[in-house]
C-alpha cells in the first residue's frame, strides 16, 4: 500500500506540475488569449487540453483517496465528527475538480466556474477543518498552514472582487455565454484577478503539502510508542 506521505506530495505535486505544464504549453504555442490569463484558459483545443485534463481528473481521484487516508490517519476521539466533515470536504473538492477539468472554461464558463469554486472554496474548507483536528498537537506544518490560509483568503477576496463587476456588466446583465468573448471583455479585471488565482492556487497546494509535518509528527510518535510496548 502506498505511504500517507507519498500519497500526498504525489497529489500536490500532480495538481502544480499539471498547471505549470498546461499554462506553459498553452503560452508558448501562441494560443494564449491575453497575458495574463487563468489557470483554466490552459484547457484549450491542443497538447495543453490534455495534460489539463487529463492530469487534474487524476489529481481529483488522488484528492478523494487522500481525504479519506487523512480522515482515518489524523482520527481521533475528541474530533471524529470534524475529522467525518473533513473527508467529505475533501471527497467533494476531489470530484469537483474532476469535472471542472471535463467542462472547459471557454465553451461551458458558468458550470466550469461553479465547479473551480467548489475546488477552491472546497480545498479551503477540508484545509482549515483538517487543520483543526490536529488543533491538540502543533507542528512546523500547523505553524505554515496558518500562514498560507491568511494568504489563501485574501487572494480569494482579491479575484472574486476584481472579477464582481465584469461578471455583473457582461454575465448577469448581458447574458452572455460565450467564455472567449467574456473573457475579452473582463480582462482589466483579469489583469488582477488571474495573478490572485495564482496565488489562490499555490496557496492551498502549500496547505495540502504542509500536513506532510504532521504525518511525520504521528509517524515519529508511534515509533516512540511502539518499543515501550
Amino acid at each position: 500500500m502506498v505511504r500517507d506521505e507519498h500519497l500526498l506530495k504525489g497529489t500536490w505535486l500532480l495538481i502544480l506540475l499539471t498547471a505549470l505544464t498546461s499554462m506553459t504549453i498553452h503560452l508558448l504555442s501562441g494560443n494564449s488569449r491575453a497575458i495574463p490569463f487563468f489557470i483554466s484558459e490552459s484547457d484549450y483545443p491542443g497538447f495543453e487540453r490534455l495534460v489539463f485534463t487529463a492530469g487534474f481528473t487524476f489529481a481529483g481521484v488522488l484528492l478523494c483517496a487522500l481525504s479519506m487516508r487523512l480522515a482515518h490517519t489524523f482520527d481521533s476521539t475528541s474530533n471524529q465528527n470534524l475529522s467525518h466533515v473533513a473527508k467529505w470536504l475533501g471527497l467533494i473538492s476531489g470530484v469537483s475538480l474532476i469535472c471542472m477539468s471535463w467542462f472547459n472554461t471557454h465553451d461551458h464558463i458558468i458550470i466550469h466556474s461553479m465547479f473551480a469554486m467548489a475546488v477552491f472554496m472546497g480545498g479551503y474548507a477540508w484545509s482549515f477543518t483538517t487543520h483543526l483536528t490536529l488543533s491538540n498537537t502543533p507542528s512546523l506544518g500547523h505553524a505554515r498552514r496558518k500562514v498560507w490560509m491568511v494568504v489563501g483568503a485574501v487572494s480569494f477576496a482579491v479575484m472574486n472582487l476584481s472579477l464582481a463587476r465584469p461578471v455583473r456588466t457582461h454575465v448577469i446583465d448581458g447574458g452572455l455565454r460565450d467564455g472567449t468573448e467574456i473573457m475579452n471583455l473582463s480582462q482589466s479585471g483579469i489583469n488582477i484577478a488571474a495573478p490572485a488565482e495564482y496565488i489562490l492556487f499555490l496557496s492551498l497546494a502549500m496547505m495540502l503539502a504542509s500536513f506532510r509535518f504532521d504525518l511525520e509528527a504521528r509517524g515519529n510518535a508511534s515509533e516512540e510508542v511502539t518499543p515501550r510496548q
